[in-house]
């Protein structure tokens, strides 16, 4: 397996261009791959075509929102059907504690929190100790660009 396809591939959401650029330029030097997409509704389509390591999604996120996003990938919403789309690890960034009370906590599938301002050094070690933990959980899963790559 080639060292590059370990890089955690990270799914960056957000429809502030000013924040996903910041996130998808930054964490490409943090040792991460990026691919960004600025609504819920086109993440929902990227996790139809392939998987990612690890998510990042703005509290803010306009259109059908955060929350409901987070619903209908962690199979709890009441507008889907309710399968699970992904299993991965989802960071949520809000600008505030009411904006992130919007959201939801755990039980709507938020494995971390950060709160603005965002300093890309604590972020990216966030990131790698939530991917850490959750391969840790499953063993035998491969990188996100490996299973897209499929057998060898």
């Amino acid at each position: 397996m080639s060292p590059a396809l370990q890089r955690p591939h990270v799914l960056i959401v957000a429809d502030d261009r000013e924040l996903s650029d910041f996130l998808g330029e930054g964490l490409v030097y943090a040792g991460f791959w990026t691919s960004t997409v600025a609504s819920a509704l086109q993440a929902l389509e990227v996790f139809r075509l392939r998987s990612f390591d690890v998510m990042v999604l703005d509290a803010a996120l306009g259109g059908i929102g955060a929350s409901e996003l987070l619903r209908r990938l962690r199979g709890r919403s009441d507008r889907a059907t309710a399968i699970e789309r992904t299993d991965i690890p989802i960071l949520v960034i809000a600008a505030s504690q009411s904006e992130l009370d919007s959201v939801g906590d755990h039980e709507a599938g938020v494995d971390h929190v950060v709160l603005a301002p965002i300093e890309l050094e604590d972020l990216a070690v966030q990131l790698s100790e939530l991917v850490s933990a959750w391969r840790a959980s499953h063993p035998g899963r491969q990188w996100a660009d490996e299973a897209a790559l499929g057998p060898a």
